[in-house]
Order: C-alpha cells, then structure tokens, then sequence
C-alpha cells in the first residue's frame, strides 16, 4: 500500500461561550476548551489532554501497525498516559510524558512483542514531534497455553 507524504489533517473549530467545538466529517464532536487549572470546566476536553492523548494513541497505533506486520498477537492491551506541565525559561510547557502499557500476548512472543514496543515508541510520529523526553514503561504477559 502506498502512503504518499506529506499527509495533511484538518479540524474545524466552532467557538460557543467560554468553549469549543472540535470537527472533522464523521467523526464525533469534541468539546473542548481550557482545564480547570486555567479558568476552564473539569469535563471538558483540554489541548493539554488532547495532547497526552494524542501521545497515547499514535504509539498505540504504531503499536499496533507494527505487531501487524511482525505477526505478534495482542491478546490485550491497555495504555495509561500521564503527562506534566511546568514553567519552564520559555514559559509553561510539558517537561515529561509517561506511556505505561501493559500488553498480553500469545505464549511464545513476550521477546518479539518487547522489541516491537521499543520500535513503536522510537517511531511514534507524535511522540517524536514533542520537545519533552517520552518515557515508556512496558509490561508484557504472556497468555497460558491451554493444557493438552
């Protein structure tokens, strides 16, 4: 399958009182605006959780593309992600980004599935646009074969 660079993506953006309203065609609307640390509402959708789910979702992605083409069989799969924002000398920015992703997999592929997490965390391409260190931490279970 051929994937042509660049690749483009767009979100329409619909102000409405102090939030947003995030489209795109089909998909669902967000609602957004800022968190509650900067004058915003608890159940909104932040950029600030956009982005750590952003980060969270293209190494799962990634993950996956590359468990795919590896021939590793996710049996389960679940991400945590946690980020944190500071002052920095340039202002407020994210200064770290935690990924802790626990994986069950087929007897036999707990090797290939660490070597495929490694791959999906340096190819990851919203991990790799971030100025703050990506750290993964990874826990791999096998499935218990079924006795014969």
């Amino acid at each position: 399958m051929s994937n042509p660079t660049p690749h483009h993506y767009r979100v329409h953006l619909v102000q409405e009182g102090d939030g947003a309203v995030l489209t795109d065609g089909m998909k669902p609307a967000i609602v957004g605006g800022a968190p509650p640390q900067f004058g915003g509402f608890a159940d909104w959708w932040s950029p600030e959780h956009l982005l750590v789910a952003a980060a969270s979702l293209c190494f799962t992605a990634t993950f996956r593309a590359l468990a795919a083409r590896g021939g590793l069989t996710i049996d389960a799969f679940t991400s945590d992600a946690d980020a944190t924002l500071d002052r920095t000398p340039s202002g407020f920015a994210f200064v770290s980004v935690d990924l802790r992703v626990n994986v069950r997999v087929a007897a036999g592929q707990s090797d290939l599935a660490h070597r495929l997490l490694a791959s999906a965390k340096q190819h990851c391409v919203v991990a790799n646009s971030l100025k703050a260190p990506v750290d993964l931490v990874a826990s791999v279970a096998e499935e218990l074969p079924l006795p014969a």
